[in-house]
């Protein structure tokens, strides 16, 4: 063999193996998992995401490997340092946290709704059957400032007390157990709580429930939702699949009460008469779409909640139906 055949040989001997190189480079990341983070925090109205979970709905919807983590968390605030850090790419929280999240330039957007479920302001002093009952004095319990319910109390502050801060001196920050339990041994006159804490509440006979909180928020008005960051949306197949997983792990809901209502028993620890219960509740409504939503962000920047307002198109990604 002459020297130039040589070469020749070497030439395509290196070229093979830089080509076998960059081939198993290639397979293995073909064959690497795309990982999806989904966080949420407890309760009744996380339904969607708990059926999601149980039965690997986002893994069926899409077309390739994939490890989908749930996480739950305590508090929307957690939920948002992950999206900007970008270890969560799907976080479900309230609306009105979602609401400020995007006023504050966070990096998502709406992907689903996830529920409507019941709210309520109770008062176990017989002289307190109004918002105008309530004196400087008064505590008034709820899980914090900024959160729904704070938004709840100063919508109806500014429809009956013409202020919506008018209350803001009542308010003493508790979680909704604490709250539920002070209500009950008198450390505070009020607690505005949510589902499953008001059903428990509105059986106890002593207690009075203020009307005019469902006067300013509706049944069936959006309560919590599911938030996709920027940078799930730029993969497309990803969205769509988990865009779809929402909607169908709704439906099964809908559907299915029986069985979902077996699934909740082993997120909740309660038995299936009381998860029944409170899934039967006309309050407690699962839909995709947002409702009253663009009432509250309208509402937030004229409480001084957010300090600008946005639109249905910067919070909505454009699947979402809604207003």
């Amino acid at each position: 063999m002459n020297k130039k055949v040589a070469l020749i040989v070497l030439f395509l001997f290196v070229v093979m193996i830089l080509f076998m190189i960059f081939n198993g480079q290639s397979s293995k990341t073909a064959k690497k998992d795309i990982s999806l983070t989904i966080a949420y925090q407890g309760g009744i109205g996380y339904a969607p995401v708990h059926v999601m979970e149980d039965q690997n709905i986002v893994e069926k919807n899409y077309n390739g490997k994939i490890s989908v983590n749930f996480v739950k968390l305590d508090s929307g605030a957690a939920i948002n340092e992950g999206i900007i850090g970008g270890t969560i790419d799907v976080g479900c929280m309230g609306l009105a946290p979602a609401i400020t999240g995007v006023s504050r330039g966070i990096p998502y957007k709406v992907i689903s709704n996830l529920c409507s479920q019941s709210h309520g302001l109770m008062s176990n002093d017989k002289n307190i059957k109004s918002l105008a009952d309530i004196k400087p004095e008064d505590k008034i319990a709820l899980v914090g400032t900024g959160s729904i319910q704070h938004i709840l109390l100063s919508m109806a502050s500014e429809k009956v007390l013409g202020n919506p801060n008018a209350l803001d001196i009542n308010i003493q920050n508790m979680s909704h157990a604490e709250g539920m339990a002070s209500l009950e041994s008198g450390t505070v006159k009020l607690h505005l709580t949510s589902s499953p804490f008001i059903y428990q509440e509105r059986e106890n006979a002593k207690y009075i429930e203020l009307k005019e909180l469902s006067e300013v928020w509706p049944s069936g008005n959006t309560f919590l939702l599911a938030m996709a960051s920027n940078k799930l949306a730029e993969n497309k197949a990803l969205f769509t699949a988990v865009e779809k997983s929402f909607a169908e792990a709704i439906q099964f809901i809908n559907e299915n009460q029986e069985a979902t209502a077996e699934l909740e028993t082993k997120y909740l620890g309660l038995n299936i008469d009381t998860v029944k219960n409170y899934l039967s509740q006309p309050d407690s409504q699962f839909f995709p779409e947002l409702r009253g939503a663009q009432a509250m962000s309208e509402f937030m920047v004229r409480a001084g909640f957010i300090e600008k307002g946005i639109t249905m198109e910067q919070f909505c990604f454009p699947g979402v139906n809604g207003k």
